[in-house]
């Protein structure tokens, strides 16, 4: 199936379009859209665009242009330990719902023999197979992939990782990196087969004010099986954005090395300041979010605009791709009327314009 060419896609692709897209960061949460819902008066198509108990014709008529899946990463996988404490199919340590910032990758024998690590089930890629065409002129549908920086030092424990780190034990790190990086790969692969275009990598690499390690080493241990990835992604023409919470200013030439389409997030509140990158890489990627989830939620409807309308603006001025979205997740503590008014002067801006 070819790639659609919608403005969402263009824009991605660095292609001038008509207007700014609007994307939706994940399925927003159920409180929040039934508040949306009931105050706007959405009608929606209880049956035609049902995917895993979600319902996404509110997102088209809410005006978003394109969302991300989440459900699709692994399959079923894990074990129990007792009956607090469990791993998860990535190797993470809970108790209960709780990740314990610690994980059992801290051996290679671990690593070879680890078996809870599973594709979708089939079942479930033959109902997102199903469920694809129905959007495919009203939405565009991005599918998230998990990232390998998060997954290794969540997979060692945060500690262990750092140990590694610090006494210069590269080796095991890498070989943790490459067992997810083919574990991303045979992903991709599975879900380009059912008519996957574009992807999504979750992977936080920042947090406030800072990147979790230094940009060396993170080029050191994960530029080369990200650049693979993203390489064999853009050789079946498909593409993919990376997505990162936290500070990641310093990282921007990093991502555009490697070839990533577009970065999301762009957390304001982590230290992110979006119009000096816009003035300083243009059109060289495309950028994604800006909208802090807690100024959507704390913020007024006018702080909104006003601020919409000066990232639309300065994105005109320095031609660069802008896709206008929430930070993350919409939560139930986010304002309708501030969502509302993010999406009403985009559209009114592409009216304008």
């Amino acid at each position: 199936m070819n790639l659609l060419e919608t403005d969402f896609v263009k824009t991605l692709k660095k292609e001038k379009t008509k207007s700014v897209p609007i994307y939706c960061p994940g399925y927003p949460e159920l409180d929040f859209l039934k508040i949306y819902q009931d105050l706007y008066n959405i009608e929606i198509d209880p049956t035609k665009f049902i995917l895993i108990e979600k319902n996404y014709d509110i997102i088209k008529k809410m005006g978003f242009d394109a969302i991300s899946l989440w459900d699709f990463r692994r399959g079923k996988g894990g074990y129990q330990i007792n009956k607090q404490v469990r791993v998860d199919g990535w190797g993470r340590l809970y108790k209960n719902d709780w990740y314990l910032w610690d994980g059992v990758f801290k051996d290679e024998k671990t690593i070879d023999n680890w078996e809870y690590l599973q594709l979708p089930s089939k079942e479930s890629l033959r109902l997102l197979e199903k469920f694809l065409p129905k959007l495919r002129d009203k939405l565009s549908i991005i599918l998230s992939l998990p990232g390998l920086f998060e997954k290794t030092w969540q997979s060692m424990g945060l500690i262990y990782f750092s140990k590694c780190l610090k006494r210069n034990n590269l080796s095991f790190i890498q070989k943790v990196v490459g067992f997810f990086s083919d574990y991303i790969k045979s992903l991709v692969s599975t879900l380009e087969n059912i008519g996957v275009d574009i992807f999504l990598i979750a992977d936080d690499c920042g947090y406030k004010n800072n990147e979790f390690i230094p940009k060396a080493m993170w080029k050191r241990l994960f530029f080369k099986n990200y650049y693979n990835i993203v390489n064999s992604i853009h050789n079946h023409n498909k593409l993919v954005i990376l997505h990162s919470d936290g500070y990641i200013s310093n990282l921007i030439d990093t991502f555009i090395e490697i070839g990533f389409d577009g970065i999301q997030s762009l957390e304001p509140s982590a230290g992110v300041n979006i119009f000096p990158l816009f003035e300083k890489f243009m059109n060289r990627i495309c950028f994604i979010g800006n909208l802090d989830i807690s100024f959507l939620a704390y913020g007024t409807p006018i702080q909104i605009k006003n601020y919409v309308i000066k990232l639309l603006s300065k994105a005109k001025e320095t031609t660069t791709p802008l896709i206008v979205s929430p930070t993350h997740q919409i939560n139930a503590i986010a304002k309708p009327e501030n969502i509302r008014i993010m999406i009403e002067t985009v559209k009114n801006y592409n009216f304008l314009v």
